[in-house]
């Protein structure tokens, strides 16, 4: 068992979902239904400046199945997160395999 297996939040992920605007463009949006699940978040940076704060963290999932896209969302101690940037994909052994994304909230 891996110690990176043990999560001490709890989030709600809400995964990128394709849907069809008015125009009928496809594109890619947080979905509505949430998955809950154990996570660890660990601060990164937070930012001050003219257009308010911006606050920045690490998220690893606990047993959640799929990678995220970039247009999902995570709801952390109330509040929405969006997810910057792709995953960072370690798997350079089982024992610490493991996906980490930046979250963030302007």
């Amino acid at each position: 068992m891996s110690l990176l297996n043990r999560g001490t939040d709890q989030v709600t992920v809400y995964p990128e979902a394709v849907v069809t605007d008015s125009d009928g463009n496809t594109v890619t949006k947080p979905g509505t239904v949430g998955v809950v699940c154990r996570a660890v978040v660990q601060p990164l940076s937070s930012t001050e400046n003219d257009e308010g704060t911006t606050s920045k963290y690490r998220l690893r999932l606990i047993g959640y199945p799929d990678l995220l896209g970039a247009q999902s969302a995570v709801e952390w101690n109330g509040k929405r997160y969006a997810i910057d940037g792709d995953a960072k994909i370690y798997n350079g052994s089982p024992r610490t395999a493991r996906a980490e994304y930046v979250m963030v909230r302007r």
